[in-house]
């Protein structure tokens, strides 16, 4: 995986062979390189001393890439006792010239005449790239052609009558010599800030224009249709010249469906003009909120020994999550029924998907924070914020997930119980209980069909409606709300009817 940053680092180390060595190694199993400094002035690293240049290679940002390389070295020579300091640490960064190379593309020519010219197969041929040429400096096909005419370049065949050549626009020089290249550090954020504006402000002017009535309605319209324009243009003019056409197209594309989702998003939010602004405020911090956690869970995992083990890690997780998730669900189910009813885990049937259900939300929720803590420590970890104490760093956050996890799986378990106080509340006052992730609590009538029946936990009181949440096999569990305890009979031994205004007399 390449790297984003380079610090060029002077260390002296004790002039013996046993620290050169060891010095050496340590750097080189870090993956950094390691040569002999070629200084004019041997005194700069100190009497008995060598000087060793690195080049320590980094992932993350460019403000504290030179003191997390400092620290890090600092590290590797306490923990192993290696007689080396840090002298001097520069950050290199080399400035890419974006605008020295002229592209051109070489295509078949199209039949001379009119009527084979538009035939499916000659626009293939015309469409169709054949090469990609890339020469310093200005445009000249002329030198291009007679280059690759004479196969200079890789020796295919070029004959001018029967391909084009053509300029295509990118990294090309302007013809006046006057581009520069953009700064390679705060080129991205140059782009990506006022193209996330311009989208924002395209979702509110799709919502204006549908909250709004009269002159402001159409002044909304107006407002996006002239963002097409610069945003188009700041998505594909990246230092070169690019023709108008493209830069409209580019910013209808874009523009257009975000304003089209922003008046969707109005006309599903009916009210006043400031409720829907309201929402459409809640929308995009929400938007903000999650390209923030993206890109921090970009940075906290890339790099890291997921992402090295991602081949067997991945797959193993999923077997695991399909044997916790419906789990807990039924652990959830379990505590519904057997804290407010006493009727135990197997009295209700409940299919296997509604387990799933039932342990998504807690644990979705949990996942969820756990994930932007993540993000947190990722956004931390780009800005090397904890390179001199990255053991304990790394040990926070994984303990702060698994607290996470542990806090809304308790929230889960105490959900259950609330939900089963409601229903135990409700039945008692006569009344159908709450659905609980599939278990469905009824009243209903139970008549013996005989005058002596098998009741576990009997008797059985045949002139009140109890509450069942269905068969389970040959029996079916009932619970009594006016003795407040469970009872099971078989269902061959009994009818069982729905009970109607809360009598069944």
């Amino acid at each position: 995986m390449p790297f984003n940053r380079r610090i060029d680092v002077l260390l002296a180390v004790v002039d013996t062979p046993q620290e050169v060595e060891l010095t050496t190694q340590l750097l080189d199993a870090r993956g950094w390189a390691v040569r002999e400094w070629e200084g004019s002035d041997p005194t700069a690293v100190g009497p008995g001393r060598r000087g060793l240049l690195v080049e320590a290679r980094l992932h993350g940002a460019r403000p504290g890439a030179v003191r997390a390389a400092v620290s890090e070295i600092e590290r590797i020579a306490r923990r192993h006792q290696t007689g080396m300091w840090v002298v001097d640490a520069a950050l290199i960064e080399h400035e890419l010239d974006c605008d020295q190379w002229t592209r051109y593309r070489v295509s078949e020519q199209h039949d001379g005449t009119a009527t084979r010219r538009f035939r499916p197969r000659a626009l293939y041929r015309a469409l169709a790239t054949l090469r990609i040429v890339n020469r310093p400096g200005r445009k000249d096909p002329v030198t291009v052609a007679e280059l690759l005419e004479t196969g200079a370049l890789t020796g295919h065949p070029f004959h001018r009558r029967k391909h084009n050549l053509e300029l295509l626009s990118g990294r090309q020089n302007n013809d006046d010599g006057s581009a520069r290249p953009p700064d390679a550090a705060t080129s991205t954020w140059r782009i990506a800030v006022p193209v996330l504006l311009s989208l924002f402000l395209a979702l509110a002017t799709g919502s204006a224009s549908v909250a709004l009535d009269g002159s402001y309605r159409w002044l909304s319209i107006i407002a996006a249709i002239l963002l097409t324009w610069p945003t188009g243009r700041l998505i594909v003019d990246n230092g070169s010249h690019r023709p108008l056409w493209m830069q409209l197209s580019w910013g209808v594309l874009v523009v257009g469906p975000v304003a089209a989702s922003g008046a969707m998003l109005a006309l599903a939010v009916p009210g006043p003009a400031p409720e829907v602004a309201l929402v459409t405020i809640c929308v995009v911090a929400g938007l903000a909120v999650f390209i923030f956690i993206l890109q921090g869970l970009s940075h906290a995992l890339v790099h890291s020994w997921l992402s090295r083990n991602a081949n067997w890690a991945v797959p193993a997780m999923v077997p695991a999550l399909a044997l916790v998730l419906p789990w807990f669900g039924g652990l959830l189910h379990t505590l519904y029924l057997q804290t407010g009813f006493d009727i135990p885990a197997d009295g209700a049937s409940v299919s296997l998907y509604w387990r799933y259900m039932a342990s998504l939300l807690p644990l979705g929720v949990a996942v969820a924070l756990a994930l932007a803590w993540v993000s947190v420590a990722g956004w931390l970890r780009h800005h090397y914020q904890w390179i001199p104490s990255r053991g304990t760093s790394t040990a926070v956050v994984y303990a702060l997930c698994v607290v996470i996890l542990g806090m809304f799986a308790l929230a889960g378990m105490s959900g259950a119980q609330r939900a089963s106080g409601d229903a135990w509340s409700a039945v008692r006052a006569g009344k159908k209980p709450s659905p609980y992730y599939g278990l469905q609590g009824s009243l209903v009538c139970v008549k013996p069909l005989a005058r002596q029946i098998s009741v576990f936990n009997g008797p059985l009181d045949s002139e009140r409606p109890l509450l069942t949440f269905g068969p389970s096999g040959d029996r079916v569990w009932l619970w009594d709300p006016r003795r407040t305890e469970s009872l099971s009979v078989r269902l061959e031994d009994v009818i069982v009817t729905e009970a109607r205004q809360g009598d069944c007399g």
